[in-house]
């Protein structure tokens, strides 16, 4: 049953009937003269709010319980589509080479191959995701914490970042000063935290996509950005992009291929190192993401 259908038969049964007791509650507690009545008068009020303060609290917890169901619900409908697609395109092509239609035309046998190829690697990398975060929910993914170059972690994403660019080229830029203080990280979690947000800001990002990675140091803290000068995310959106399953409500976004787990991970990881991930952006102006490390030396201190 949907919360808005719920709200009469609360309003009937519940708060109705609690204003009426609430009259009757001050009623006694005004023109009674004994201490029973004020002692009754009390009770009746107490319960009044108590009954209240119950029915709110439900209340509250039926509607985040109804808006991650629908979440979830979106996230499955979403992740069966993404899934059938590719399949589709695997069979289809599959089909055509095997019954020969190709055969006399080596180019389009050999493009035929590639999008099979592709087809096969966006389905990998659902699948890899979706696992990923399934043991970082169950909590049984681990951690190899070392000391880690920033550099060479940066280095690390726009490498894995690299192939993307074969398909939809994009200026990158680095912006990396030497002698940052090293991060203690798994290399391999960070990685993968820095190529989320790389191929977030690629996704998200028009024709002229221009791509930032800058780092810098804040106190015992060091920053990592990835900024992009795609059209931005709005207020209320931020407030809520790195929840799980959650997708922003722009139409625009609405279009464009995604899970709504992604940002969710890198928090999960960044978390996991002890550090906080951050978004700063205005609406037509593109996004920065910021994830703040505690430096190596730092973190030895505190531990």
């Amino acid at each position: 049953m949907k919360l808005r259908r719920v709200f009469p038969l609360i309003i009937a049964f519940v708060f109705l009937p609690a204003a009426l007791m609430l009259t009757v509650g001050i009623l006694i507690l005004v023109f009674g003269s004994a201490a029973r009545d004020y002692l009754f008068g009390s009770l009746i009020v107490a319960l009044v709010a108590t009954t209240v303060i119950g029915t709110a609290a439900t209340l509250a917890v039926l509607y985040r319980e109804a808006r991650i169901s629908r979440l979830q619900t979106d996230f499955v409908n979403k992740v069966s589509h993404d899934l059938r697609t590719p399949l589709t395109s695997i069979r289809m092509f599959v089909e055509t080479l095997q019954m020969g239609r190709l055969r006399d035309d080596p180019a389009r046998e050999r493009e035929a191959f590639e999008i099979i190829t592709d087809e096969v690697a966006r389905l990998s990398s659902l699948i890899n995701r979706l696992l990923d975060w399934a043991r970082m929910e169950s909590g049984k993914r681990s951690y190899n914490f070392e000391p880690c170059e920033v550099g060479a972690l940066v280095d690390s994403a726009l490498s894995a970042f690299e192939p993307q660019l074969l398909h939809d080229d994009a200026d990158v830029v680095r912006d990396v000063p030497p002698g940052l203080p090293r991060v203690r990280g798994d290399v391999a979690a960070l990685g993968d935290a820095l190529l989320n947000l790389l191929q977030n800001a690629h996704k998200y990002t028009g024709p002229e996509k221009k791509i930032t990675v800058s780092a810098r140091t804040q106190g015992p803290t060091v920053l990592v950005t990835v900024s992009d000068n795609g059209p931005g995310i709005a207020g209320a959106d931020q407030k809520r992009i790195f929840d799980k399953f959650y997708r922003a409500k722009d139409p625009l976004d609405r279009t464009i291929e995604g899970s709504g787990l992604g940002l969710s991970m890198v928090k999960h990881i960044v978390e996991a190192h002890k550090g906080t991930v951050t978004v700063a952006s205005q609406p037509g102006h593109g996004a920065a993401f910021t994830i703040a490390l505690p430096a190596a030396t730092q973190e030895r201190r505190a531990s």
